[in-house]
């Protein structure tokens, strides 16, 4: 690996701690500048389209090289001062520097760039097809849910989101992306467990006892505080919890939940094990277009509640749902999208590996009295081939992978059952084009392309395509 890394080294023409000045093309997926050397791409982090720059590199590879920002000789008119003290080396924003209207505009070509150079669709094909990004109002203080890393720096507790390339939580006493109660909940729980001498976990020793902590919040101002830690601290989260109830009660916070995840030192998936419930219930309710949804520790749920409701009308306008038809929800989590469809379909059937998040869906269904939806356990690809070969054919199906995307064994799947829609919901632009190039492949021609600012102030974009069988 290492021979590998010095051959790149050798033949592009930058090495590491090398300064150099360039000019910046375009804005890169993750929001960085983009340059060329000597024919050699250079992503300079928070530089703009136009500028002038100096920058270090500090990283090199076959193809490209990363630098950090010295200097701007030529500022970009696109430039403005990041509200956030913190920005420039927090890694939760990317794009405070940039203006918000033209965040939109990015994030449309991020997505219209991804059909072109991964899909491979011609540009005269796609261009009239993607819309305008659909921004919000007011692109602050939207999260209903952050995860911040813990660590002890000097004597003292820290808790946020990592700085860019590290594990390392920066301090911050506020977070414009996150609500304000959220400020409060994560300042009032770290106070508390460095009170009752909890220590942060330390990835380089294996050692500590907290590992993250996770804010959840709904529509109705309550909130859910969930804990990871290394093993069972009984005592102290049982104060834990009697504490956070009292303080919460003084700030008018209305705490409902408090839960725990023990994951081991060395353990990578944080939540395998299942959850305790320390405090009060074991999930939050949440309501997305008049229905009632539980959302438990482990959830899935989409981070923007204002743009959730967007994304999800628009779902349901394009898919055009008819009365007789039958859909397919693959990757339902806790079958948000599986209810909403049911209410304008004969029959929706959601796919979901995740025993739980099956179980939640199943739940949801019954609070809400929807009784033309089935929920299964398993991989899509498994689980929609069987469908089709006892004879279930869906009319339209609907797609919420993960950022890595579909297996192609789960296209093939859905093209084998020919149905009329497929609506594609992703958050990563390069795998969404690479799978819209499979299906197109397949027999199905894109008809339209929405992104939706899921996630302003960053460099994400969630996506709705509709495309039709030809």
């Amino acid at each position: 690996m290492l021979e590998t890394h010095e051959k790149a080294v050798r033949i592009s023409p930058v090495h590491v701690f090398q300064e150099l000045e360039v000019t910046i093309d375009r804005l890169g997926y993750r929001g960085e500048g983009v340059a060329r050397f000597e024919g050699f791409t250079i992503f300079v982090e928070q530089a703009l389209p136009g500028e002038r720059v100096l920058a270090k590199v500090t990283k090199v590879e076959k193809s490209y090289a990363q630098a950090t920002l010295l200097r701007i000789f030529e500022p970009s008119s696109l430039r403005q001062l990041p509200p956030c003290p913190v920005f420039e080396v927090c890694g939760g924003c990317q794009l405070q520097h940039v203006s918000y209207a033209k965040q939109l505009e990015w994030k449309r070509q991020t997505v219209l760039d991804a059909l072109v150079r991964i899909g491979h669709f011609s540009l005269d094909e796609v261009e009239s097809i993607v819309s305008a990004t659909y921004g919000m109002d007011d692109p602050w203080r939207y999260r209903n849910k952050v995860t911040v890393a813990v660590a002890k720096k000097g004597a003292k507790f820290v808790a946020g989101f990592v700085e860019e390339g590290t594990h390392d939580p920066v301090e911050s006493a506020e977070c414009l992306i996150r609500p304000v109660m959220h400020d409060t909940l994560i300042a009032k729980a770290v106070a508390i467990l460095e009170a009752l001498s909890c220590s942060p976990y330390d990835e380089s020793t294996r050692s500590g006892d907290i590992r993250q902590l996770i804010i959840r919040t709904n529509d109705q101002h309550e909130a859910m505080v969930v804990v990871v830690v290394t093993h069972t601290l009984e005592q102290q989260m049982d104060v834990f919890c009697k504490r956070l109830a009292v303080e919460c009660k003084q700030e008018n916070i209305k705490l409902v939940s408090v839960v725990q995840h023990i994951a081991p030192p060395g353990t990578r998936q944080l939540f395998a094990r299942a959850p305790q419930t320390l405090w009060g219930k074991s999930y939050l309710k949440e309501t997305i277009m008049g229905l009632s949804f539980r959302v438990s520790s482990r959830s899935f749920l989409q981070v923007n509640p204002l743009q959730t409701r967007t994304l999800y009308q628009l779902v349901l306008d394009t898919s055009d749902l008819c009365a007789n038809d039958v859909v397919f929800d693959l990757y339902s989590g806790i079958g948000t999208l599986s209810l909403l469809a049911a209410k304008a379909a004969k029959k929706v059937i959601g796919v979901e590996s995740v025993p739980q998040a099956v179980e939640d869906a199943k739940d949801n269904a019954r609070r809400n009295g929807i009784m033309n939806v089935e929920f299964v356990a398993g991989k899509a690809e498994d689980v929609v081939a069987g469908l089709i070969e006892e004879g279930s054919r869906p009319d339209v199906v609907l797609l919420d992978p993960p950022r890595v995307g579909c297996d192609r064994k789960v296209l093939e799947a859905i093209a084998s059952g020919k149905p009329r829609s497929i609506a594609y919901v992703s958050c990563n632009p390069a795998t969404l084009a690479r799978d819209l190039r499979i299906l197109s492949d397949l027999g199905y021609a894109i008809q339209s392309v929405n992104p939706v600012d899921m996630f302003a102030q960053t460099a994400h974009v969630e996506c709705l395509i509709l495309m039709t069988r030809e």
